[in-house]
């Protein structure tokens, strides 16, 4: 997670992320960065005033997941991507020193292990979704056990976080830090530099989270192909313990509503999940399969980017649930026409 912190510690005099030679490309790789970061922390501060100001976002419980994630990326906007920014600005070098990278790389562990988990947490969320049935899920689904969920998310994210200081606290007392990294130059952390350590963080805080929501969302999808097939074949579920607002319908809309209530959700989650792979998978394929393979083929500028690409989940994840989610397109629409209307 660290800035180009998958270098070997031999080769701290030549890891330089940006070409110091070409103006243009330095320039344009800043102007991405910033605007990355401004548009992640406007896309994520909509959500979260969006559900402050629409009704019909807070009465789901499950949708607090949403918010959650919301704030997770909202402090990637504000926080991660700047420090990642300043890295690049100044060619490579940190400038922040070692109490800047001790909080650099701990944030970096506790905001993208929270962000996967939860996605994780909302997979499951998903499959219980389709596994229970609807009317059965929202009384599954109450709203201790939703904040329940966020807490355990939380919890975890920042014990990667204080374990990842504890490694900082154990490299000192071997005097491991003072003998190998200088801080005015580099931003290297134990859990980088010590490959077993290093292993052991990746599987256990991102790889391990990775494959569970692979796994909960293969199976959500095969349940969910089964719960079509059988409202297909039996016809609408029994709504006798659902709210209805619309009055009566037909036994056509009635099937449609619902097909709606499994295939909305899947809309949300196949989105997510489709901007975790593009993020997220390139980065564990260079860093974990090259970095195993070949470690010193490992190139900062190329890290540089997939870090980068990494933080971008947190643009990608606002974006998508704006396009599937009804109630907060709506919320942004009615935004623009107000902003319209002014001029």
């Amino acid at each position: 997670m660290s800035n180009g912190s998958s270098i070997s510690i031999s080769d701290q005099s030549d890891h330089s992320v940006l070409n110091t030679s070409n103006l243009v490309i330095n320039l344009s790789v800043v102007i991405w960065t910033i605007c990355l970061s401004l548009i992640t922390v406007l896309a994520n501060l909509g959500t979260i005033i969006a559900f402050w100001k629409v009704k019909g976002l807070r009465e789901k419980p499950s949708n607090l997941l949403i918010l959650s994630l919301a704030f997770v990326d909202l402090f990637k906007g504000l926080i991660m991507i700047p420090y990642h920014l300043s890295f690049g600005i100044f060619g490579g070098r940190w400038i922040f020193g070692e109490l800047g990278c001790k909080f650099y790389d701990a944030m970096a562990y506790a905001s993208v292990t929270n962000g996967l988990l939860i996605l994780c947490t909302i997979s499951l969320d998903r499959l219980l979704l389709v596994k229970l049935q609807y009317p059965k899920c929202i009384k599954f689904q109450s709203k201790p056990r939703i904040l329940l969920a966020i807490s355990i998310c939380w919890i975890l994210s920042l014990a990667a976080a204080i374990i990842d200081i504890g490694f900082w606290e154990y490299a000192k007392s071997t005097s491991l830090i003072a003998a190998y990294i200088n801080f005015d130059f580099v931003c290297l952390s134990p859990t980088r530099w010590i490959p077993e350590v290093s292993l052991i963080f990746l599987f256990t805080f991102l790889f391990t989270p990775v494959f569970l929501v692979a796994v909960f969302s293969l199976a959500f999808l095969h349940a969910l192909h089964l719960r079509l097939q059988k409202i297909k074949r039996v016809g609408p579920e029994d709504e006798s313990t659902v709210a209805s607002t619309t009055g009566p319908m037909t036994s056509e809309k009635r099937l449609q509503r619902s097909r709606n209530r499994y295939l909305k959700p899947a809309m949300t989650l196949g989105a997510l999940v489709t901007a975790m792979c593009v993020s997220t998978l390139p980065y564990f394929s260079y860093v974990v399969v090259i970095g195993l393979i070949c470690p010193t083929c490992l190139k900062p500028i190329i890290v540089y980017y997939l870090v980068l690409l990494l933080y971008c989940t947190s643009l990608f994840d606002a974006l998508m649930y704006g396009i599937t989610e009804s109630k907060l397109r709506k919320f942004y629409i009615s935004c623009f026409k107000r902003l319209t209307e002014r001029r």
